[in-house]
């Protein structure tokens, strides 16, 4: 009996470092023997339209138009197209507002989800290129032009931008954007290969060409590369376009957008395993997010085999470790301020909220419950308590200089090893 507790534990912990570990460790020794494409020399600038999610975002969306206006992409190039599901407090009406400014609303009256209405707003368009957005995501001035460039290569087929976050200053605020950096470094070794497997809703750029119909159950980000890839074209990241959001600050806020997010992604995974870009793919899916969600239910197995085995001394330590991480965990519901933001406290508050969050998405998925339409954060649209009134785009997207430097500096070094 207690032979096979710990081949258990050993298994499951050997899961977990796999998949913070083993996983990247794969991905940088397979990016070393991936040789780089040519260019298309006789490339053109393309026509781009930007496509802006929208439902009720009245208090927002004047100032995603007026960021959006300032993109230095040449404006005979670029059009810029609302994609308004269902909304009635003001949003199409301040939309119109901008009617010949290169500003174009496409309004449907039944709410029928994110994924719906970016299908039916695609219909009739004919540009080049397709960049997503949503109407809290703030843009660089050169974020489009970023994105762009990356199509000179013809097997490129869509490329990721990169998110990033202001005003985190909760525990909650904080632990996003730690995972959101720890993402970026996955999509940096998963661009190397041309297959980025996940991409940011905020910010991702395809070719008009290949978009197909998305279901109303899929997240758009994770089936529209999904397509690509199974296309047989290139997906990868460009760590200089630059999409800035405001993190929500409520547990509740994100804990219901990670539980959302995961049975989103449960039901893609689940409904294109069968046609999933081949086996390597799938293989990157398991690895990077399905079994990183069945941590969720791992967590307290691997807690309880080892209070089992707790009579050793070295379980013994490790189960005090343990004790000791959920302990403080759970400080990080009550304390306040400076102390909030230390490390000790929000990495183990963040990595516990969003395992429970991904244990109950597991058990709501296995019960058959399915979402179409989306809830936004509130927090994430109150721009103007961590902004300053200069609504230049500049100051609406920039994290530090510093740490944009920082990521400028890595690349080049990443570039250099592979």
């Amino acid at each position: 009996m207690e032979l096979s507790l710990k081949i258990v534990f050993v298994s499951l912990l050997s899961v977990m470092l796999y998949i913070y570990a083993g996983y990247p460790l794969i991905l940088f020794v397979a990016g070393l023997f991936r040789k780089r494409s040519g260019t298309d020399k006789s490339y053109d600038l393309p026509t781009v339209a930007l496509i802006i999610s929208a439902h009720n975002e009245s208090r927002i969306i004047r100032d995603k138009i007026e960021n959006s206006l300032q993109l230095d992409y040449p404006e005979d190039k670029l059009q810029i197209v609302i994609a308004s599901d269902a909304s009635d407090d003001g949003t199409n009406e301040i939309v119109r507002e901008y009617a010949g400014k290169n500003v174009y609303l496409k309004a449907f009256e039944k709410r029928s989800g994110k994924s719906a209405t970016l299908n039916r707003a695609l219909v009739g368009l004919e540009d080049d290129i397709i960049v997503f957005s949503d109407a809290n995501a703030f843009y660089r001035r050169d974020a489009v032009s970023k994105l762009v460039r990356n199509f000179k290569d013809p097997d490129i087929g869509c490329v990721i931008g990169n998110l990033t976050y202001i005003d985190g200053k909760s525990n909650v605020g904080k632990g996003e954007s730690l995972y959101w950096r720890y993402e970026s470094f996955l999509n940096r070794l998963e661009s190397r290969l041309k297959s980025v497997l996940v991409g940011t809703g905020t910010i991702f750029a395809i070719r008009r060409r290949l978009y197909r119909s998305v279901s109303v159950d899929i997240a758009n980000d994770f089936q529209i590369p999904a397509d690509i890839l199974s296309q047989g074209f290139g997906v990868v990241y460009e760590p200089e376009a630059v999409a800035t959001e405001k993190v929500s600050t409520l547990l509740t806020e994100e804990f219901k957008r990670k539980y959302r997010i995961i049975i989103r992604g449960l039901t893609g995974f689940g409904y294109l395993r069968k046609n999933f870009c081949g086996p390597g793919h799938i293989f990157q899916f398991v690895s990077r997010k399905l079994l990183r969600w069945w941590i969720g239910p791992i967590l307290p197995v691997l807690y309880t085999v080892n209070l089992f085995l707790a009579d050793e001394p070295l379980f013994l330590t490790l189960f005090i470790l343990q004790s000791l991480f959920y302990l403080l965990a759970f400080t990080g519901l009550f304390i306040e301020g400076e102390a909030k933001q230390r490390k000790i406290i929000y990495i183990p508050f963040y990595f516990v909220m969003v395992n429970t969050a991904a244990l109950f998405a597991i058990v709501t998925y296995i019960s058959g419950r399915r979402f179409s339409v989306w809830d936004k954060a509130e927090t994430t649209r109150d721009i103007q308590e961590s902004l300053s009134d200069d609504r230049d785009a500049e100051i609406l997207s920039a994290r530090d200089s510093s740490s944009l430097s920082r990521d400028k500096e890595w690349s080049k070094r990443f570039e250099k090893t592979t």
